[in-house]
C-alpha cells in the first residue's frame, strides 16, 4: 500500500523571508529536499513544489509493480541522507517483507522497486511534516511549468494556466523527456515505448508473442523479468548495437580508492594550468585498478568490446567467485564514480567525443550493475532456449505481421518490439523539452553540447546567453546531464543534490533579509 503522503495548497502569496521554488516530483526531486532541509532546517523556509501528477518522488521505475522487479544495488548505496549510511537500510528492516528477500548469492537485500519507492515517499513525508513543524511554509502547486525565468536577483514561474509564482530560487529537478523512438514505431499497436511499470504494460503482450527488447541495459533485464514473472513462453531477444549488458554485480567488499579519489583530483585540477585530459583519467584509474590487485590481462578481459553478451556475463559470473578481500573492480568503478563530477567538466570537447565513443556503454554498464541472482536467470533462461543477445541493431521496420529487426548477420522477426534505451548522451540536445527550450529563447539557458543545459559545475546555477551563471536559477539531474555527464545513480544525486543546497545556503546567509 502506498503510504499517505500530506498535500498542500497552493499559496496566495510568498512573503517569508526566503522561498526555494522546486519543481519536478522524482527521484532528483527527493534527494533536493532532503538537502536542503539538512542545509537550511534551521532558518525560515517558503517551499514550494509545483508538479502537476497526484503523485511525488517516486518517478516511473519505482512505481508500483511486481516484486520481482528490484533495485540494483543494496540499501547502503541508495540512503538520501549522505552522513546516514544505514538509513535506508534501517527503514526496509522495519518494513522487511516476503518482497525483500536476500540475495541468494550474495545474502544482500536488493529489495524491489516499488519498495524503495515507498522508502522515498515515507521518508519525505516525515521531513516535510518536521520542517512544518519547525516553521517552514511547504506547498504543493499541482500545475504544470511552463516557464522559468530570473526576475531581477529573484526568480518567476510561469504556470500551464498563466499565473506565476515568484521565489528567491528555482531549482528545476525535470525528468528525463519519455518517448524515445530511433526507429518511429510510436502509434504501432504492438510497440510498448516505456516499460514501466511492467506489471501494466506487458499484460497485453500474449504468452506466446516473439518479443525483442531493444536495449541491453538495466531497464531491459527489468522487462526479462518481467515476462518471465508473468509465465512468458515466447522467444525473447535483446538487442542493441554493442551488445553489452548490465555488468554483474560484485560482492560487496571494504575496499576504498587511495589514488583517485575526490581529494586527489580536485587538488590536481587545482594545480594545474591546462585541462584534465581523457588519458590522464583513463591513466589513474589504470593505476588504481593495479593497486587493488587486478593483473592486465584482468583490465584487458573488462575493457574489452569484444565479450559481449551473454558470454560476458557468464564469464562475469565465474570470475565474481573469486573475488579476493579487496575487489580492484569496485575500487576502480566507485573512483570513477566518486571523482567524475570533477574531472568530467575540465575534458576537452574532442575528449569527451573520444569517451562516448569508447567508453560509455562500458561506464553505464559497471556503474549500473545487476545482482547476481537476476544474472543468473538471465544465464538460465539462455541455457533454456528462450533468451538470446544480439549486437549490432542496425534497424526496426514494421512488417505485415509484427516486425522485422535487423542486426549484424541476423534477421529477427518480432510480433511485440518493446524500448528500453535512452538516447545516448550526445543526442540529448535533439531531445525535446519544453521547458528548456523556452529557457534557451528566453536567453536565460544555453544549450550544452553533450546534453541538457550549461550549469555552473560546482553550484549547479543555469548558465545565460552571454555565459554567465544565474543566482536564482539552479537545476538538478537530467536537465544538467551535459555538465556532469552521470546523473542517474543515487549516490550521485544525493552529491549533486548537496552542492546545490550548499550553495543557496551560502548566498542566503548573506541576504540582509534572512
Amino acid at each position: 500500500m502506498q503510504a499517505p503522503i500530506r498535500q498542500y495548497s497552493a499559496p496566495e502569496s510568498l512573503g517569508a523571508a526566503h522561498a526555494n521554488l522546486h519543481c519536478g516530483r522524482g527521484t532528483a526531486a527527493a534527494c533536493l529536499v532532503m538537502a536542503l532541509a539538512r542545509a537550511l532546517g534551521s532558518r525560515t523556509v517558503d517551499l514550494v513544489i509545483v508538479e502537476p501528477s497526484d503523485q511525488l518522488w517516486r518517478g516511473r521505475a519505482y512505481r508500483m509493480d511486481r516484486d520481482e522487479i528490484v533495485v540494483n544495488a543494496p540499501p547502503s548505496m541508495m540512503t538520501l541522507d549522505p552522513n546516514d549510511p544505514e538509513h535506508a537500510q534501517r527503514w526496509l528492516a522495519r518494513r522487511h517483507d516476503g518482497g525483500c528477500a536476500p540475495d541468494s548469492w550474495t545474502q544482500e537485500v536488493f529489495p524491489p522497486r516499488h519498495v524503495y519507492g515507498r522508502y522515498l515517499e515515507e521518508t519525505l513525508s516525515r521531513t516535510l511534516d518536521g520542517l512544518t513543524e519547525a516553521g517552514w511554509r511547504v506547498n504543493w502547486v499541482r500545475r504544470r511549468v511552463a516557464s522559468v525565468a530570473p526576475d531581477g536577483d529573484k526568480a518567476l514561474v510561469g504556470l500551464e494556466d498563466g499565473t506565476t509564482v515568484p521565489c528567491d530560487y528555482a531549482v528545476l529537478c525535470v525528468g528525463e523527456p519519455s518517448g524515445y523512438d530511433p526507429y518511429e514505431l510510436a502509434g504501432h499497436p504492438s510497440y510498448i515505448s516505456c516499460p514501466y511499470p511492467v506489471a501494466s504494460t506487458l499484460d497485453t503482450v500474449h504468452p506466446s508473442a516473439s518479443v525483442a527488447v531493444i536495449g541491453c541495459g538495466l531497464t531491459a533485464v527489468d522487462v526479462v523479468l518481467g515476462l518471465r514473472a508473468q509465465r512468458h513462453q515466447g522467444q525473447i531477444t535483446l538487442l542493441s548495437r554493442d551488445g553489452i549488458l548490465a555488468a554483474v554485480r560484485r560482492p560487496r567488499q571494504v575496499g576504498r580508492p587511495t589514488l583517485m579519489t575526490p581529494e586527489t583530483v580536485r587538488d590536481r585540477l587545482e594545480r594545474s594550468s591546462s585541462p584534465l585530459r581523457l588519458s590522464t583519467v583513463a591513466a589513474l584509474a589504470r593505476a588504481e585498478a593495479l593497486r587493488a590487485g587486478a593483473t592486465p590481462k584482468q583490465l584487458a578481459a573488462e575493457k574489452s568490446m569484444a565479450d559481449w553478451g551473454l558470454s560476458r556475463v557468464r564469464r562475469q559470473l565465474a570470475d565474481r567467485e573469486h573475488v579476493r578481500d579487496v575487489d580492484w573492480l569496485q575500487v576502480t568503478t566507485w573512483a570513477l564514480i566518486t571523482t567524475v563530477h570533477y574531472w568530467w567538466p575540465t575534458l576537452p570537447r574532442t575528449d569527451r567525443q573520444q569517451f562516448f565513443r569508447r567508453y560509455h556503454r562500458l561506464w553505464a554498464s559497471f556503474t549500473s550493475p545487476m545482482p547476481a541472482a537476476t544474472a543468473g536467470t538471465l544465464v538460465g533462461m539462455a541455457d533454456s532456449g528462450q533468451l538470446q543477445v544480439l549486437r549490432g541493431l542496425e534497424k526496426v521496420t514494421p512488417a505485415k505481421r509484427g516486425f522485422r529487426v535487423a542486426a549484424q548477420h541476423h534477421t529477427v522477426e518480432a510480433d511485440v518490439v518493446i524500448a528500453a534505451a535512452t538516447a545516448a548522451p550526445t543526442a540529448h540536445p535533439a531531445t525535446p523539452h519544453e521547458l528548456m527550450d523556452s529557457l534557451i529563447r528566453n536567453g536565460c539557458g544555453q544549450r550544452h553540447p553533450d546534453g541538457g543545459l550549461r550549469v555552473q559545475p560546482e553550484t549547479g546555477r543555469l548558465v545565460n546567453r552571454i555565459g554567465r551563471p544565474q543566482r536564482s536559477l539552479l537545476a538538478l539531474g537530467h536537465l544538467t546531464s551535459g555538465t556532469h555527464y552521470y546523473m542517474s545513480g543515487i549516490p550521485m544525486l544525493v552529491w549533486r543534490s548537496e552542492a546545490v543546497a550548499a550553495a543557496i545556503a551560502a548566498d542566503s546567509s548573506t541576504s540582509p533579509s534572512l
